[in-house]
């Protein structure tokens, strides 16, 4: 049985991915929403208009207590967003093509959308033929 906070969860991430895909929808094609492989999502994958594709982790704060949504993409969720991505381009154009990863930070805490991209958030860990 899913419990209400769960679910309640659930309701404001997609809200959240929903205004972060409209977001991008300004300057690029959205290629994908919640890709998944193994213990790893995508939240949105987008390509901007130079090719590049862009794999975007959207985070949410709602409360006080959560500090910045950005803040809250660590070492161990990068590392599951790069693994995802990896299978991504396996099976969409190949390993060769140009991508990064971002963030874009929904702050809903005072009541009112506040979205924040950020370009390049990270860096792959590893390789691609590691994966």
């Amino acid at each position: 049985m899913i419990s209400r906070t769960s679910s309640r969860n659930k309701q404001k991430g997609r809200f959240a991915e929903l205004h972060a895909a409209a977001y991008l929808c300004q300057g690029c094609k959205i290629l994908a929403r919640n890709y998944r492989y193994r213990n790893g999502e995508l939240d949105i994958v987008a390509k901007d208009s130079a090719g590049t594709i862009l794999f975007v982790e959207v985070k949410s704060v709602w409360n006080e207590r959560k500090g910045s949504p950005a803040s809250r993409v660590n070492e161990s969720k990068q590392f599951r967003i790069w693994r995802t991505a990896a299978h991504f381009l396996h099976f969409n154009g190949g390993e060769d093509q140009k991508a990064r990863f971002d963030v874009i930070g929904i702050d809903l805490r005072n009541g009112k959308l506040q979205l924040r991209h950020y370009p390049d958030a990270f860096v792959a860990p590893r390789v691609i033929p590691e994966c």
